[in-house]
């Protein structure tokens, strides 16, 4: 009798950020606010419209990420808040199976900040 034992390598499909939580997490580093406090209004084309939750029901920044190259760019409704500091390109890097997420930004005074969100954080 010959037995034969064949071990099959299993891939994990693993399921990636939606668009709408990358751009939470981007906006909650670029303004310094908990992902909670920022909802998702709605799409303008390939853009997010993110809204803060303080009773509002209009959007009051735009978003677009870019998954080629991993970046995000934010865009304030009002044009007194769109300096180059908010427009710059925000780094994203996803890990942990899309469980979580790090972005990175330039601060206004040099160097850099980042900050690492879970997916359960980043839901609308």
């Amino acid at each position: 009798m010959v037995c034969f034992s064949v071990l099959l390598p299993t891939t994990v499909s693993a399921t990636t950020l939606s668009n709408e939580q990358l751009c939470t997490a981007g906006l909650a580093l670029a303004i310094d606010k908990q992902p909670r406090g920022i909802n998702t209004k709605g799409l303008a084309g390939k853009q997010i419209l993110l809204a803060l939750k303080d009773g509002n029901n209009d959007w009051d920044y735009r978003c677009h990420v870019n998954r080629s190259s991993k970046t995000i760019k934010l865009e304030a409704r009002e044009s007194r808040l769109n300096d180059a500091y908010l427009k710059q390109a925000i780094r994203y890097d996803v890990s942990n199976k899309a469980r979580s997420v790090e972005v990175k930004m330039k601060r206004r005074n040099g160097g850099f900040k980042s900050e690492k969100y879970q997916a359960r954080q980043l839901k609308s």
